[in-house]
């Protein structure tokens, strides 16, 4: 698998799609530069990026990191392409922002059943509403617990509070 490959299955899955390289140094004895593969979706580009991935060629997501940024959500998807072939694999991440005012996102557990973790997760920490997902069940927080621990604008997170760590105020 190649990045070239990668892209070219990302930009007939969704036209119009912003693809970006991102080279990198991995190694410490013999280091390499590795080229991951970022892109910006919307909520209607997920769905058809996750299955032209997946049509690429064998695919794992590892996971799907996400974080307020006040008026937005934002959700990067990361998988590994071609994971366990023998031309080896090219790690992608789409980048999904949506308004924190309607955090609402299609599940791909359909495509990618292994994602229903952590899909959960950002429905517990986040507030995410995924249609389409198999349980929300919470996975981390006891039942019933108030509000979403990583919402910034959630007044429960404010009681259950103790301190900020310095590096916090610095992400406004």
């Amino acid at each position: 698998m190649t990045v070239d490959q990668v892209k070219s299955a990302l930009t007939r899955g969704v036209p119009g799609l912003t693809i970006e390289d991102r080279p990198r140094q991995v190694g410490v004895r013999e280091p390499v530069t590795v080229t991951e593969v970022w892109a910006e979706i919307g909520r209607e580009g997920l769905l058809p990026a996750v299955a032209a991935l997946k049509a690429a060629g064998p695919l794992h997501i590892s996971i799907i990191s996400g974080r307020d940024k006040g008026n937005e959500i934002e959700l990067l998807y990361h998988f590994a392409v071609g994971y366990g072939t023998p031309g080896g694999e090219v790690m992608v991440t789409l980048r999904l922002a949506v308004p924190a005012s309607d955090p609402t996102v299609p599940s791909i557990c359909a495509l990618l059943p292994g994602a229903e973790t952590t899909e959960r997760e950002k429905i517990e920490f986040l507030g995410i509403q995924f249609t389409g997902i198999p349980s929300t069940d919470h996975v981390f927080l006891p039942d019933g617990f108030p509000g979403h621990p990583w919402r910034k604008d959630d007044p429960e997170t404010e009681k259950l509070v103790k301190r900020l760590v310095e590096w916090e105020g610095k992400d406004a």
